[in-house]
């Protein structure tokens, strides 16, 4: 008789095996972490082209100019009342619903800024306030006021909100878990007033802990503020950045 021959596995070659998972899992880990990124900030980039679209839309039907001033009956009553939007909220309320209905292009998967998910309420047509169309927690991207579509093609329209308070150079933040952070100080998706989006490199020549982005060759100016370069022409006083309504339950006070 033939003797019985077993074809389990030994304990020392399961090990082995489970100890080959483990490096491999390791090591693509990271690259899934990459990818899922990269997905994320795809997505980002084109939600941003979508918000210019309709920027550019309102500014055929104003002249040119973009949305500047806070919500009123009328985009003229409001030029008449003279009151700049304060948040990046009221600005982007005057897309709606003309230009858009769609609140879920200004929601940022993983950002602080988003506290809600957009519920696609909208104010009544009419309304002289912004009640229910952009409410508190679902905008997530910051707008640069006071500029018009014969305004310089690089100049940034709409980006990533930044960490708050608010200040220039307008920065981003390391932490992820806070406004400002959502792809923790490493990249910012910014979109121009051509209409064009890029997925853009922070840098840390200003403060290490909180990036920006900057104008390129230059080691003091970030492409949200006015060129203190001699002989460079960039943005101006009263294009101000807008960070978006913080509302109740904000990580900052």
């Amino acid at each position: 008789m033939k003797p019985k021959t077993s074809s389990a596995f030994t304990l020392i070659e399961l090990l082995v095996v489970i100890a080959i998972i483990a490096i491999l899992a390791s090591l693509a880990l990271p690259v899934f972490s990459s990818v899922q990124a990269r997905a994320k900030q795809t997505k980002d980039m084109s939600d941003t082209k979508q918000i210019v679209l309709a920027l550019k839309q309102f500014a055929i039907d104003n002249n040119g100019v973009f949305p500047y001033y806070a919500p009123n009956t009328t985009y003229a009553a409001a030029a008449a009342a003279g009151t700049a939007a304060a948040t990046s909220n009221d600005a982007f309320w005057w897309l709606f619903p003309t230009y858009t209905s769609d609140e879920n292009i200004f929601i940022v998967g993983g950002s602080h800024w988003c506290t809600s998910t957009a519920d696609n309420k909208l104010d009544a047509a009419g309304a002289a306030a912004r009640t229910e169309t952009l409410k508190a927690g679902e905008n997530a991207y910051a707008y640069i006021t006071a500029l018009n579509d014969t305004s310089n093609s690089g100049f940034p329209l709409v980006c990533d909100a930044f960490i708050d308070p608010l200040a220039s150079p307008y920065q981003y933040s390391t932490d992820g878990t806070l406004p400002g952070g959502v792809w923790a100080g490493k990249k910012g998706i910014v979109a121009f007033v051509d209409g064009s989006a890029k997925v853009m490199t922070c840098d840390d020549q200003a403060t290490p802990a909180n990036p920006s982005i900057f104008r390129t060759g230059s080691a003091a100016d970030t492409i949200f503020i006015p060129a203190t370069d001699v002989g460079v022409t960039w943005l101006g006083a009263t294009n101000i950045p807008l960070n978006p309504d913080k509302g109740a339950g904000f990580p900052y006070p």
